[in-house]
Parts: C-alpha cells; structure tokens; sequence
C-alpha cells in the first residue's frame, strides 16, 4: 500500500461496480503471470532504511531514488483492521505501508513527495506485451487536493525521460500510462501512446 500522508488519514475509495473484476482475477483471466513484486518489510522503518531497502530490493533506475527521498517511510498501516473495499479475488497487505508525506505548500518534485523508477523484469528476460500494476492507496483526512497530482504508473521505451509531461509517444520513442488526481481528488487516468491513426 502507498500512502500519501500530512497528519489523519482516510481512505480514497472509488465506487466500484458489483462486476468489478479484482486484479487477480483479472490477470488470471488473460494468462497474466507475477514477474516483479516490490517486497516489503515486515517492520517499519526509518526514512533512512527505507531509503536502503527501496534501492537494494525495488530495482530502481540508475539505482536511486530520482526525487524527494527524506518525505518516504515505512510506516504502521493505519487501518490494520479496516482494508480498502476489496472486490473478490483481491488480496490487501496487513503490515507497513509506504507513507509520501508532501509537506504543506509543496507543489513540485522539488518541494515534497518522491519519485522513483522501478524497473520491470520478465522472468526470462523476454520483453512484456501486456503489463497490469496495482496497488492500494490512501490519502489524509485533510488533503489538499490543489490542482492535481500524479500516483504510480507504467512506462517503457527507448526515451527514458519522454512520454510525460505532455510529450507525446510517436510509436518509436515510448509510452506512460498513470492514474492521477485533479482539484477536489477527482481521478483521472492520463495515456501517452501512440493515436491508433497513425
């Protein structure tokens, strides 16, 4: 679970539908197997050992974290006996949680939350065709939703710094696909990929 945190928190929840599919299920579905999990620690853990697990376990990209490595912490999950709404075949974690904190004001990168690239392993080395990520989330009580954000994504090509930010794929350069939050939380869901018309 990653959780956004200031001070008290509350669960982001999305209404989902009674047909909703849980991703295993899902992944199941279409033959999708587990080729990368993120481990994480059966304890908390300082920002400081945080920092050392997310770097020697999570296969991050140039081996570091890229932005905002003091504002991350492994942390008690504050609802340990109240998991976000599962659907059927969901599984939810029971021990620490990763906690971004952004500080009051923060608006960027260089002001509060993190940013990390986690790289992608198939287990035979092969590239992927299809790829499914999910994750549990939670936000403060008293967030402040300002103009947006952005949560965990995908991404993959031969341009590591493109496809983000506005800059779109051409078909040859790469591709990102994320979940993000506008004024009041409201969810959107931003893909940059090649328009099937070109």
């Amino acid at each position: 679970m990653f959780l956004l945190s200031t001070s008290l928190l509350a669960l982001l929840s999305f209404s989902l539908a009674a047909t909703q599919t849980g991703p295993e299920a899902l992944a199941s579905q279409y033959a999708l197997t587990t080729s990368t999990s993120m481990p994480y620690p059966s304890a908390t853990m300082s920002t400081t050992d945080t920092q050392a697990l997310l770097v020697s376990q999570w296969s991050l990209g140039k081996g570091r974290i890229q932005d905002g490595p003091d504002n991350l912490a492994f942390v008690n999950d504050p609802f340990p006996t109240k998991p976000p709404n599962v659907t059927p075949g969901t599984t939810s974690s029971t021990g620490p949680v990763l906690r971004v904190t952004y500080s009051e004001g923060s608006f960027s990168h260089d002001t509060g939350g993190a940013q990390l690239y986690t790289l992608w392993n198939t287990t035979d080395g092969s590239s992927f065709d299809t790829m499914m990520v999910t994750y549990e989330l939670a936000f403060d009580a008293g967030f402040d939703w300002v103009k947006g954000g952005k949560l965990p994504g995908i991404r993959g090509g031969l341009n590591s710094t493109g496809c983000s930010g506005g800059n779109q794929a051409d078909g040859q350069d790469c591709f990102s696909s994320r979940l993000m939050w506008r004024a009041g939380g409201a969810a959107e869901g931003a893909l940059f990929a090649p328009h099937p018309c070109l």
